[in-house]
């Protein structure tokens, strides 16, 4: 579905592209996702990251990694040909039985990176890959080339320059969403073990950060457990 000639521009440019198809009747597509969207007229694929000016530059440079992470999970596929997906859990869970104990002093852990570390634990992508795309510029990145490998795109049809509720589908990757899944899937499991092993002193987890009350005893617990997950953190007071 992409043009041959990749461009990257700003959303008033997307905006003037979609006019100039009007006044000349164009026809095309568009797509709009989470970390993109993209008009295909012609030749020509403009791409529009949806971030401020700065992470726009960053996404751009940060590029290499959709590259590097697909060849790493095609090998990684290549070797594991059967994934065994963990339970599902939650990706958001909180107390429902609040007390007035719990109007004392809170603290969270939250994971850096948490799915990045996650796919470099599991052997989905390769110390390389990972080292490459840990600086903080790249945070928009990283995430992006795991979530989107293999998501099949839905383009609308521009017809005469008019967006139409018409749309083509490009195959996605099965085997890729699972890989992507299992990182998710596993990160909930790990939050979820440490609500239970918090009990009563468990507030809430947010995917990949979690609130509890402030003890010495519950910090080390939650630090010992993502320790021995191979997973690094920071603490929020």
């Amino acid at each position: 579905m992409k043009g041959k000639n990749v461009k990257y521009v700003s959303v008033a440019t997307k905006n003037i592209l979609l006019n100039r198809m009007k006044k000349e009747k164009g026809n095309g597509f568009i797509k709009n996702g989470t970390f993109t969207d993209e008009i295909v007229w012609g030749s020509n694929s403009y791409i529009v990251p949806k971030m401020d000016k700065k992470r726009q530059k960053a996404f751009k440079k940060g590029l290499f990694l959709f590259g590097m992470v697909r060849k790493d999970v095609k090998l990684y596929m290549l070797e594991n040909p059967e994934i065994k997906l963990p339970k599902s859990y939650p990706q958001i869970e909180y107390r429902n039985d609040l007390d007035e104990r719990l109007f004392g002093k809170i603290t969270a852990t939250d994971l850096n990176h948490a799915y990045w570390r996650i796919a470099l634990n599991y052997g989905i992508i390769s110390e390389y890959t990972y080292f490459k795309g840990l600086s903080d510029e790249f945070k928009a990145v990283r995430l992006a080339a795991l979530s989107t490998m293999g998501m099949p795109k839905k383009y609308f049809k521009i017809k005469n320059g008019e967006v139409t509720t018409d749309f083509k589908l490009t195959a996605g990757d099965e085997a890729m969403q699972t890989v992507y899944k299992l990182i998710r899937l596993t990160c909930y499991k790990y939050m979820y073990q440490v609500k239970r092993l918090l009990k009563r002193d468990f507030l809430c987890y947010k995917t990949d950060c979690i609130y509890y009350i402030d003890t010495e005893g519950n910090r080390n617990t939650v630090e010992h457990f993502f320790e021995k997950k191979g997973l690094l953190m920071k603490q929020l007071d």
